[in-house]
Formats: structure tokens, sequence, C-alpha cells
């Protein structure tokens, strides 16, 4: 559970610093790009889209509810602070990298343990019928 929320801390400030270096160009300042609302409330996201990946079997179901979770998180944040961007569009937008990155690590992590296993059984002598 820590790993998938570390992940969705990491990956939620990335896409937030995008997020925030494409809608607000004159901010040049990394530290600037990193403390905006927009930054504050991917993480959250991420947070969020990381436990529900945690508690999900399917990559497709992570990627659609993640994509909710960053509808429903940017609109509070519209609610609570009055942020003249578009929140629903924003957090369709950022709930739908944060589910794209929980889908490829989820894809890349049970491929690597389908390749491992495989590797062990073959050194065993699975598959060798001569």
């Amino acid at each position: 559970m820590i790993q998938k929320i570390l992940i969705g801390i990491i990956s939620g400030a990335l896409v937030g610093i995008f997020v925030t270096a494409i809608i607000l160009p004159e901010t040049s300042n990394f530290l600037e790009l990193l403390v905006t609302k927009i930054t504050a409330t991917a993480i959250i996201t991420g947070i969020l889209c990381g436990i529900y990946a945690k508690l999900s079997n399917s990559k497709l179901q992570v990627f659609f509810i993640s994509i909710l979770i960053g509808i429903i998180i940017f609109y509070l944040k519209y609610l609570a602070t009055g942020h003249d961007f578009d929140a629903l569009t924003m957090g369709a937008f950022v709930g739908a990298m944060l589910g794209g990155i929980f889908a490829i690590v989820s894809k890349a992590t049970h491929s690597y343990k389908v390749y491992t296993r495989l590797h062990q059984r073959r050194r065993k002598g699975f598959g060798n019928y001569r």
C-alpha cells in the first residue's frame, strides 16, 4: 500500500507541475510550480488513486475511477478556493494521466512477475521435453 501511495505522490507532483507549467506559463521557478494549488490537488488525487489502485485488480477500472476521483477532487478545490480554471476538465485530465500511470505500473509489475516465474521454471527443467 505504501508503494502505491508513494507512486501516487511522485506522479501526482509531476503531473501537477506539468499542468501548472501549461496553464501558468509565467511561473519560471521550480519551487513556484511545486507549491501551487494545482500541484497540491494533483498530489491528493494521486494519493487517492494509489489507494484505489491497491484495492482494485482491474487496470481499466483503475483508469476510469481515477478520472472520476480527479474530477471530484478538482471540483471540491474549485468550491473551496474559487479557482477560476475549468475544474472538471483539469480533474479529468489529471485523473486520466494518473490512471494511465497506475495502469502501466500494474501491467509492468504483473509482466515482470510472470517473466520471473517462467524463468525459474525453465531453470528447473520446465519445457525441456526431449
